[in-house]
């Protein structure tokens, strides 16, 4: 195991956020060859992931803190965590309750989470809430 990247931004400003993102990006990929569909999916969850943090958790306090982890697990693993400031969220509720597709189709939450989950091998978060720890693992070996 070792960490590709590890940061915490104070803020909640768009090229802040959009900065984030792409160093952590840049980490993954220069540590792994992805195809376009993984480079595209990991871009995904990485946005989930961040813009969650700031709008759910930290609801958009620029005086707040997102910290963000990135660790090869082996070859073909990758290990993400992003913990906010947050006073969490019943994560277990979330996931429990399987809504029809249009249910929600026009609802501002809980549609990141899903696509996350779906494009993930593994998706944890702490008791609290307010960190998680998602797995995914590309088809490809690392360069």
């Amino acid at each position: 195991m070792s960490i590709l990247y590890c940061k915490s931004i104070i803020g909640c400003e768009s090229n802040c956020i959009r900065g984030m993102i792409k160093d952590m990006m840049d980490s993954i990929k220069s540590n792994y060859c992805l195809s376009a569909e993984e480079e595209y999916e990991f871009r995904l969850i990485l946005n989930e992931l961040i813009a969650n943090g700031t709008v759910h958790g930290n609801k958009n306090h620029c005086n707040k803190t997102i910290k963000a982890q990135i660790e090869a697990i082996d070859l073909i693993t990758i290990c993400v965590t992003v913990e906010d400031e947050g006073s969490g969220f019943d994560y277990h509720g979330f996931f429990k309750y399987e809504y029809p597709c249009d249910s929600n189709l026009y609802s501002e939450r809980g549609r990141g989470l899903k696509l996350i989950k779906s494009f993930c091998d593994n998706i944890r978060f702490n008791q609290t809430g307010n960190q998680i720890r998602i797995m995914k693992s590309i088809k490809q070996n690392s360069m």
